[in-house]
């Protein structure tokens, strides 16, 4: 049965494991039981057991060590050609015996480098860069001549450079792209070569090379809008958390820009744009463009996962609509967003010893991502378990720009707004503000809600008596303020925490410091972050092969997610793993992911057995040095 199109039923169904495997089931997203292995524990030097929150990924010898980087690499390059060549340049990590047999003696210096030296040195050097965007740019030109290098020292660094390297500071050098400008890298398809697609696709990269394609039109980048052809850095931005996060290879992965114009003034305004000087395509030849991009990539390109990233609210989850049923698609923006939100809720109502259904649900802002949450919730409630669709919409309250939205405003609803709607008369003796709305304090003191959602990016919307009188009537206010950046959040979590004694569950959609619970103890504060679960998405549908990614496969992710929370072993712990275990988090949900696919028929190979972590494991590209041999093509 195909996969229904409605916007993401996350944690919506059971999925159940393709075969009963220790190694491989199917978790219930929502379910109240304690579960087991909820911290992932790694091997340390001796062999000891070392707590994931204090481990750093370069240590774990699982990872530097595995027999697979121990397989030679195959090349005719030889001196100046082999050191310009990113995928393959070691600069100073060249042993003597590769430099005498690729001819790099007297172009490098004498001395031999471990890639532990490199990466001291290049942090060394960032270090020196004054300002974010200047690590920015010394970053990709690392990156430009020594692909290694560059995923080794982000992985060692990771929660330090991922703010560098992804947002917010790729939003800044998206916005100055064709200043900053210095070597292409990625695809670059503009609206007047729409007619020589499939030849530009095919010259770029031949489909046998290729396991995942982003791609980006810039309408609605980061929340800084049209940024036309600088959109490139946000695919290219992606592709780099899915080599860092899944352990994808990065030589494997197609950053592409639809270039269809712009309608960003600036952009038209500068004579150093880089980019199609017009006005943006829209309508039906726009949508042909798009179409027929599509059409090229589930044609030549079938075992691809095609990646929308940053396409306008109106377009993001259109084109996965109309797709969905013919190839594997996914706009993480929508269902990435709702998928990490969702496993971080699951984890909190896990917490709670409660069933979903048992909760009264307060959404702070019903826009696209609010809209998608919503969605994402509701369709739990309804498949999960079991309620109607009137069923559901009884424990939603909504507060956009009119106050509560009621059946009073049906008229002015966005679609799928309706679904979230209570009706005027129940809320008729409610106190209204001075422009007749039913302002979020009310709501909170009527409805009383057990799960407060704020997607408003309206900053210290969650005040202080919203939040204590939101406490007077539940034991463990579950509270999400997820506008990011930082600055638009609906409260800092330091203060909720001060509010409710150390009670309420958080997730924030940013990072923030940890907080201190009456008892003394830190607390980090689990930050719903896309990069917690698309790159195991992306690795699980590249390990299946599947030839789509359903609602099924996303869910099982979700579930997989859930269960790594620290909150489900202690309660004061944070809802979600931290971002240094990004690779071991991937694998786990990779795994739920590409074993969903094999029960759910959409997966390429013949094969019955499940896949284990181990499979998985050997699948992941990992930044260190193989062996180099020289051969004759």
């Amino acid at each position: 049965m195909p996969a229904p199109t409605t916007l993401l039923h996350l944690a919506a169904r059971r999925a159940a494991p393709a075969v009963a495997s220790r190694h491989a089931a199917a978790v219930r997203p929502f379910q109240s039981a304690a579960h087991q292995d909820n911290k992932l524990r790694l091997k340390g030097e001796n062999g000891e057991v070392v707590p994931a929150e204090h481990d750093t990924l370069h240590e774990n010898k699982e990872y530097l060590e595995h027999e697979k980087n121990l397989r030679p690499i195959w090349t005719a390059l030889r001196g100046r050609a082999l050191l310009n060549e990113p995928t393959l340049n070691k600069g100073a990590g060249f042993t003597f015996e590769e430099r005498t047999t690729f001819g790099l003696c007297g172009l490098l210096p004498y001395e031999v480098h471990s890639l532990e030296q490199q990466c001291k040195r290049a942090y060394s050097q960032l270090q020196e860069r004054p300002s974010a965007l200047a690590k920015y740019t010394f970053l990709s030109s690392l990156r430009d001549q020594n692909i290694v290098l560059f995923y080794s020292l982000c992985l060692r660094h990771l929660n330090e450079l991922l703010p560098i390297i992804y947002t917010p500071t790729v939003g800044e050098a998206i916005q100055k792209y064709s200043t900053i400008w210095r070597r292409p890298d990625g695809l670059f398809l503009s609206y007047k070569h729409r007619h020589q697609l499939r030849e530009l696709m095919l010259a770029a990269k031949r489909p046998k090379d290729v396991d995942l394609i982003v791609v980006t039109d810039s309408e609605g980048i980061l929340g800084i809008g049209d940024q036309g052809v600088g959109g490139i850095l946000i695919s290219m931005g992606k592709s780099n958390i899915y080599t860092l996060g899944g352990g994808i290879d990065p030589s494997r992965i197609l950053p592409v820009v639809l270039d269809v114009g712009t309608d960003n003034p600036a952009l038209l305004n500068d004579p150093l744009y880089l980019g199609l000087r017009r006005r943006r395509i829209r309508g039906e030849k726009y949508d042909q463009f798009v179409d027929k991009f599509c059409d090229i990539v589930r044609q030549e390109y079938p075992q691809a996962m095609l990646h929308l990233e940053d396409f306008s609210s109106a377009n993001s989850m259109r084109f996965v609509d109309k797709y969905r049923h013919k190839q594997s698609i996914f706009n993480d923006d929508a269902q990435g967003t709702s998928a990490v939100v969702l496993a971080a809720l699951a984890s909190a109502v896990g917490v709670t010893k409660s069933n979903l259904s048992d909760n009264r649900i307060l959404v702070f802002g019903l826009g696209t991502a609010g809209l998608g949450i919503a969605d994402g919730i509701r369709n739990a409630l309804m498949l999960e378990e079991g309620l109607t669709s009137e069923e559901a919409k009884l424990r939603f309250w909504a507060v956009d720009r009119p106050g509560l939205l009621t059946t009073e405003h049906t008229s002015s609803l966005r679609p799928g707004q309706e679904h979230f709607v209570r009706d005027a008369e129940e809320v008729a003796s409610w106190t209204r503000d001075e422009e007749g709305n039913i302002p979020l304090l009310e709501v909170i003191k009527q409805a009383k809600p057990t799960i407060l959602i704020g997607c408003s990016t309206m900053r210290d919307a969650f005040s202080e008596e919203i939040v204590r009188e939101m406490a007077k009537h539940v034991e463990r206010p579950i509270i999400f303020p997820l506008s990011n950046p930082t600055r638009l959040a609906e409260a800092d979590p330091a203060d909720i925490n001060r509010w409710t004694e150390g009670k309420a569950l958080m997730a924030t959609g940013s990072p923030f410091p940890a907080v201190v619970n009456p008892n003394g103890k830190s607390h980090k504060v689990a930050e719903a972050n896309n990069a917690l679960i698309y790159p195991g998405f992306g690795l699980g549908v590249i390990a299946s092969r599947a030839n789509r990614f359903t609602d099924g496969m996303i869910n099982a992710g979700v579930g997989a997610l859930a269960k790594l929370a620290p909150a489900l072993e202690d309660p004061d712990e944070s809802l979600l793993p931290a971002l240094h275990d990004l690779r071991h988090v991937s694998v786990k949900v990779a795994v739920a992911v590409a074993n969903a696919a094999l029960q759910e028929g959409v997966a390429q190979l013949d094969r019955d057995e499940p896949f284990v972590e181990e499979e998985i494991r050997r699948m992941q590209w990992d930044p260190v040095y193989r062996p180099l041999e020289l051969v004759d093509f």
